[in-house]
């Protein structure tokens, strides 16, 4: 757990978080689905290589599902119009977590002044959601259902071998986080120390912990009603309120940050500011799908 919760503290992942709060907030009309008739050959290779986050998994699962050439043609049409649609909510991302990497700089968090750049992450994220559900049903109707259960199957292949493989990053990661930044024995305890006391409080006030269960729930009952026949996204996965979680994610992140940053010397805040700008300029974050 204290691993868990340094990453957050150090990493401030918060642009992620805000993505993954955005599935499933916003509904679309669904249709009856139609599958595709296979006609000629097949053929295995990943699809939306420019992709990025979960758009790039799904693309790389593809790879493992044979498509015919209009198959792929489609499936290639609809990664293109999502990442597209996700362009502005990846600048607000950068926006936002190049903000944060100022006040960690500064050694104290500004909510109010970080507001505005939240509610644009949000803004971008429900506009793009109607399209995003509408490609997700449109998808299902491309594929055949044989090639629907392949999909699902080999998404959650990949999602399965990232949590391992991220739990090893997180350890390195971490490791390497505590040296750059030169955290000494005290520093780890009082963060640790103060985080219990945070938590603790929070919930004696009754506010519940970030909503990831949530999140995971919805993932997997899209993915498993994928497989069937009928596939409507509204029916499957209610729509959230974005705003909602994503309040729920920032008040969870910025806290962790609230309780490290007195922590921290000035030197160390100057130093993880400038690795939460490295990341944001390398565009690490995930953009959102339903």
């Amino acid at each position: 757990m204290l691993l868990r919760t340094r990453s957050f503290v150090l990493a401030l992942p918060l642009a992620a978080a805000l993505a993954f709060a955005s599935a499933g907030c916003s509904g679309t009309a669904g249709t009856e689905p139609i599958a595709a008739s296979p006609e000629g050959a097949t053929t295995r290779a990943p699809v939306a290589q420019n992709a990025h986050g979960p758009l790039k998994v799904m693309g790389d699962a593809l790879g493992d599902v044979p498509l015919t050439a209009s198959q792929r043609a489609a499936v290639e049409s609809l990664a293109t119009d999502a990442e597209n649609r996700h362009a502005a909510a990846r600048a607000a991302h950068k926006d936002l977590a190049l903000a944060i990497a100022g006040q960690v700089q500064a050694g104290a968090i500004d909510r109010a002044a970080l507001q505005p750049k939240i509610d644009a992450v949000v803004a971008a994220m429900k506009a793009a959601q109607p399209g995003d559900r509408a490609g997700l049903e449109q998808l299902h109707a491309i594929l055949t259902p044989d090639q629907r259960t392949a999909f699902v199957d080999a998404v959650r292949a990949r999602m399965s071998q990232h949590k391992g493989a991220g739990a090893m990053r997180e350890h390195h990661g971490l490791k390497q986080w505590a040296t750059d930044l030169g955290l000494s024995d005290e520093q780890r305890s009082q963060i640790k120390d103060g985080l219990k006391q945070h938590f603790q409080a929070k919930m004696a006030a009754g506010h519940e912990g970030a909503p990831w269960g949530e999140a995971k729930e919805h993932g997997h009952a899209v993915m498993e009603a994928f497989k069937g026949d009928r596939f409507v996204m509204n029916e499957v996965a209610p729509p959230h309120d974005v705003a909602q979680m994503s309040q729920k994610m920032t008040d969870h992140l910025l806290g962790i940050a609230e309780v490290a940053l007195p922590i921290l010397t000035p030197q160390q805040r100057t130093l993880a500011a400038q690795k939460l700008r490295d990341r944001a300029e390398a565009g690490d974050e995930a953009a959102p799908l339903p």
